[in-house]
């Protein structure tokens, strides 16, 4: 008898993977790899007619998606040497998980040296327990750094960052690239801070960014700005397209930033 299983992602497509084929718990022969379709199978004989209690478990390859199983029961009947028919045994995966962000709390004081003042961004945390993986990216973008008592102000260009990890990244989430304070700074559009293609990010990842600030000459004071750090839950842009935006899925955070001289 050939005994035939079928997965799939709820909502999607087949999920690569290994089927267990169980009779009454135990193990007929050893986990067989699903096809391109989601599809295993395997051939099997029972020592006597009655009734079998079936089941084929499914573990996925990726730690994203959870394993499942399906049952069957069947009725062995006498047999003539034929081959009595096959039994399909379809596995439906949930989706299932969560998409989370926080920014441990502020402000930040950037501390000044000369014609520069440098910071670090608090730790931003990242979760995705997701069992689809559509991806995630960050981005930040400064506002201007204002003095309370003239109302004079700093450009948000002239704020920088270097992306960092706390510890290493997971499953694949990939860090922004450099972007150097007034060159071309981090005011005039939204600046990648991490990113996860879709299929990767599951799990948590803790990241912060080495600021630097530009200041221009004659602008003794105290100045606070922001930098608002936006999210997208899915499809993330390239790690080279400083362009990304908030998406209806995604939210905004604000973090205070401050600097003397």
């Amino acid at each position: 008898m050939t005994l035939t299983a079928t997965e799939k992602a709820s909502g999607g497509g087949p999920v690569a993977g290994r089927v267990h084929f169980e009779v009454d718990e135990a193990g007929l022969g050893t986990p067989v790899a699903v096809n391109s379709h989601g599809v295993a199978t395997m051939t099997t004989t029972f020592a006597a007619p009655g009734t079998e209690h079936l089941s084929a478990e499914f573990t996925p390859t990726s730690a994203a998606f959870a394993s499942s199983k399906g049952t069957f029961v069947l009725v062995v009947h006498p047999g003539s040497g034929n081959v009595a028919g096959v039994e399909l045994i379809s596995v439906a995966v949930p989706r299932t998980g969560a998409f989370t962000v926080s920014i441990q709390p502020g402000p930040v004081q950037l501390t000044p040296s000369g014609p520069t003042a440098t910071g670090r961004l608090p730790d931003v945390t990242v979760t995705d327990t997701r069992n689809y993986s559509p991806g995630w990216s960050l981005s930040g973008q400064a506002g201007s750094f204002t003095y309370s008592r003239t109302g004079k102000s700093v450009p948000g260009n002239q704020l920088g960052w270097v992306p960092t990890a706390v510890g290493s990244l997971h499953d694949g989430a990939k860090l922004g690239r450099t972007v150097a304070p007034a060159r071309p700074g981090l005011g005039s559009a939204p600046a990648t801070l991490a990113y996860a293609p879709a299929g990767c990010g599951f799990g948590t990842n803790d990241l912060s960014a080495n600021l630097t600030l530009d200041i221009p000459r004659a602008f003794g004071g105290q100045y606070s700005g922001t930098v608002t750090i936006t999210y997208v839950e899915s499809l993330p842009a390239p790690a080279d397209d400083d362009q990304l935006t908030c998406t209806p899925s995604g939210g905004r955070h604000k973090h205070d930033d401050g600097g003397d001289r």
